[in-house]
């Protein structure tokens, strides 16, 4: 029995070695998670400046541009959005990860009110 004990210790996987100056790998379902909640506020806010301004009356052409300009940023604020999420969802690189993160990071900063 103690020789089996001993040769179990020889064929124990070896542990990773961390170097004391190394930086901590970040946590990339964090990431993720930001990047879908980035995703859903830009898709929740493009939706809603897209929709109203798309199907509302136009009572004269500098209303119309305006209304199309509003229906066009709403529009591409909700293609960002959904980007943002399918980032969040798909097994990508980490630094597409982190970068994604970064930008949802911004959103979200421009997206909250001011404390």
């Amino acid at each position: 029995m103690a020789e089996n004990q001993g040769a179990a210790r020889e064929h124990q996987p070896e542990q990773p070695i961390e170097l004391a100056g190394a930086f901590p790998a970040p946590d990339r379902r964090r990431n993720q998670q930001l990047c879908l909640n980035a995703g859903r506020a830009l898709m929740l806010c493009g939706v809603l400046v897209a929709i109203p301004t798309a199907f509302g009356p136009a009572d004269d052409g500098a209303a119309a541009a305006a209304d199309k300009r509003r229906a066009l940023v709403g529009f591409v604020a909700w293609i960002v959005g959904v980007c943002l999420c399918f980032l969040g969802l798909t097994p990508a690189a980490p630094w597409v990860v982190r970068a994604g993160a970064a930008v949802a990071t911004t959103v979200l900063k421009l997206l909250s009110p001011p404390v």
